[in-house]
């Protein structure tokens, strides 16, 4: 990232004219005032992708340059694993730069707009706290604008796959993280250039500092280099792994989003309990039916976790989990028996169309299991759960009427 940063304004500057060339050194230099650098950074965007946006130059070199950032996003995430173990993805380049030229080709292009419009305004802000706004507020606008059309194509037919979430591809846990961040190279650079010229107006003071004015795009070139390498060592420290294997971020995102992307973060963890948590929030997010089927994993073993399960996912409507957990009221296992909330549940289920728990709940009131003894309630329930199907109800009828 850094070093294509620093090719990529080096040869931004290599195609500006003598006179835009003289005013960016002055600028770098102090005898400019500092808020000419958007302008001056604009003069880079113009050189760069032509004045015109709306014409087929600026198209084709967006496209180009959505492409390389695709390429370089995905070399890098390939370099640190995320691809393998996060996104557990094997597509080839060539098959993501297929997908970016229906993804990122027009979403890059307007996202591009975009970050010409505010930083055409730009010079109108006199501080630097609200040009630090504007930035933030382009990083926002970028995001939107991918994710619009990340969010199009999932759902149109060119997509056969799951439909990945947004906390899925913020987290690197889908193959279309490569698409997102790639938009925000332009985003980046806009950082790392502002960062720059103050660095440089402020060593440009200092005695002995090497002449700017004859080699301005050389020394600016270093100085993104630096900011956008230091700044990526930042962002490492935020994915130093605790001791579950787990990164700030990734609690971050299951405790915000929880669903799917807390079953993503769990694959990261061998440790049992950190699992189990992530698991809970899982379920919280409605991925109820995962709650249930590790529930009855591990039922023999840890009765406690696996009545939490059930607990959870009977919260987010889950019919069965609400099932084994009037059950497990009646039972008292990995709980303390409460024959009249096991009672309750079953009787919602019931009530809901699971003609199974309508024959449960029948036999502990034919049998007075924790129950007050009624064979005419249990023959109620037995009706009901054989009218709806149940084979089992209908056989103890049966033998009840007999």
């Amino acid at each position: 990232m850094s070093s294509s940063l620093f090719g990529l304004t080096l040869l931004a500057g290599s195609v500006l004219t003598d006179t835009k060339k003289q005013e960016i050194a002055e600028l770098l230099i102090g005898d400019r005032s500092s808020q000419d650098w958007s302008t001056a950074f604009t003069d880079y965007f113009d050189a760069l992708f032509g004045q015109k946006h709306l014409s087929w130059v600026c198209l084709w070199r967006s496209a180009v340059a959505s492409l390389i950032a695709v390429t370089l996003i995905w070399l890098v995430f390939g370099s640190i694993g995320a691809l393998d173990l996060r996104a557990q993805a094997n597509l080839s380049l060539g098959a993501i730069l297929v997908i970016a030229l229906a993804v990122n080709i027009a979403a890059d292009y307007v996202s591009l707009l975009e970050t010409r419009l505010l930083l055409g305004q730009m010079h109108r802000l006199r501080r630097v706290w609200a040009q630090g706004a504007v930035l933030v507020a382009d990083l926002l606008i970028s995001g939107l604008i991918i994710w619009a059309a990340i969010f199009a194509y999932l759902n149109s037919p060119l997509h056969q796959g799951e439909i990945e979430g947004f906390a899925e591809i913020i987290g690197v846990f889908s193959i279309f993280s490569v698409l997102f961040y790639s938009t925000f190279l332009t985003s980046v650079w806009s950082w790392a250039y502002l960062i720059s010229t103050w660095a440089i107006r402020l060593c440009a003071k200092l005695p002995g500092w090497v002449a700017v004015r004859e080699r301005p795009f050389h020394i600016l070139a270093c100085f993104v280099f630096v900011t956008t390498f230091l700044g990526s060592l930042s962002a490492a420290a935020l994915m130093q792994k605790d001791a579950d294997g787990l990164t700030p971020i990734d609690r971050t995102l299951c405790t915000l989003f929880k669903g799917q992307v807390c079953l993503d973060v769990a694959r990261l963890t061998k440790e049992e309990q950190a699992q189990f948590e992530l698991l809970l929030l899982a379920c919280e997010g409605g991925i109820t039916e995962e709650c249930v089927r590790h529930g009855l994993r591990q039922y023999e073993v840890e009765p406690k976790q696996a009545a939490r399960l059930f607990r959870h996912a009977c919260d987010g409507g889950n019919a069965l989990g609400c099932h084994i957990l009037g059950l497990l009221h009646f039972l008292g296992r990995g709980m303390p028996a409460d024959p009249a909330a096991g009672e309750l549940r079953l009787r919602q289920v019931c009530d809901g169309g699971n003609t199974e728990a309508c024959t449960n709940l029948g036999v502990f009131y034919e049998q007075g299991f924790r129950l007050p003894a009624d064979p005419e309630a249990a023959a109620r329930l037995y009706r009901q759960g054989c009218d709806g199907g149940n084979a089992r109800g209908c056989a103890l009828l049966e033998r009840l009427s007999q």
